[in-house]
């Protein structure tokens, strides 16, 4: 066993029981095949946390803050686990080619476009950084997104959707100058129809019966 699977089955019930959470659309994510990424709205550590738990089960590729790895057993554990360093704010080659290496090796990397915390836990997604847009057209990868209904609340139940893939393959082979704000706006524009669709999920299906394209927490 991994250390990572190892690390997954102790926490797993303490996630579970801390934050449960309902997952709309899953098939979306088991039958997704192959490299990807993975784009989600941001919360929390949980928001990590609980889909390690929940999907992904052999490995984690998460970007994670380069000021998260500065302590000897930080750096261990954030790399045992698979987390790549992003230096935020500032171009990072080395991040960058890791990111790239896992994508044309077929892994599903996982990064979080808004590129900071919503602290104020709005239902609002951030603006966006241009680095999911980027990496989907230089690896030729599918962007699947996901998105948490509201911030996590301890013993309170949540939802996480998780939308159809999409590709943003007609960019490729033009000038990134030209086209990376457009692209960029195309994967928010994405995430937006995925909040409103779980926004209007939760709200007609709050003490209903939910759909069967789910996942019991």
């Amino acid at each position: 066993m991994s250390l990572y699977r190892f690390f997954r089955a102790v926490f797993s019930p303490f996630v579970r029981l801390l934050w449960p959470v309902k997952i709309l659309g899953v098939e979306n994510f088991t039958s997704l095949e192959g490299g990807a990424l993975i784009i989600c709205n941001h919360y929390s550590i949980a928001d990590t946390l609980i889909t390690a738990v929940r999907l992904y089960k052999k490995e984690l590729n998460v970007l994670a803050k380069h000021e998260a790895f500065k302590k000897k057993i930080g750096k261990w554990f954030l790399t045992k686990i698979g987390a790549i360093p992003v230096r935020r704010g500032e171009p990072d080659i080395n991040a960058y080619k890791e990111i790239m290496r896992r994508l044309t090796a077929d892994k599903k990397v996982v990064m979080y476009p808004e590129g900071t915390r919503n602290k104020a836990g709005t239902h609002e997604l951030q603006e966006f950084k241009q680095g999911a847009a980027l990496f989907a057209i230089r690896s030729g990868k599918p962007i699947l997104p996901m998105v948490y209904y509201e911030k996590h609340r301890v013993f309170h139940r949540n939802y996480l959707l998780i939308g159809e893939p999409f590709m943003l393959d007609k960019y490729a082979g033009r000038k990134h100058a030209d086209i990376i704000e457009e692209a960029t706006a195309e994967v928010f524009g994405h995430m937006n129809e995925i909040r409103t669709e779980v926004d209007a999920i939760v709200e007609a299906k709050k003490g209903k019966a939910l759909p069967k394209a789910e996942a019991d927490s």
